[in-house]
């Protein structure tokens, strides 16, 4: 995969640490892996699929969405604007998905 540069704005850094406990350091490290590694809207079926449509539809308008860890994570090309909790329900599906792209990948 190619190397982005992904910028977290002042917000997602702030959901992200408040989220998923992770320090201020590491934030763009993690941004960067999901936008590597984790699963595309076109890589999502079923209820997944469902779920990002829904968000997609808000008003948040993201251009690049990606599921990576039970985390959702909404970006604007390369910018990540926020990041959200990932339906408990959702978890299977989303580990099933990002075990296959990761496979795929080798």
């Amino acid at each position: 995969m190619e190397d982005k540069t992904v910028d977290v704005t002042r917000h997602a850094e702030k959901r992200i640490r408040q989220r998923l406990g992770i320090n201020k350091k590491a934030t763009e490290r993690n941004a960067e892996k999901a936008l590597q590694c984790g699963v595309t809207h076109a890589e999502a079926t079923g209820q997944l699929c469902k779920y990002l449509d829904g968000i997609f539809l808000r008003n948040y308008r993201p251009t690049n969405m990606r599921v990576y860890n039970h985390s959702t994570y909404l970006f604007r090309d390369t910018k990540l604007i926020t990041v959200l909790p990932l339906p408990r329900n959702l978890w299977k599906l989303a580990d099933k998905l990002q075990a296959r792209s990761k496979e795929a990948a080798k």
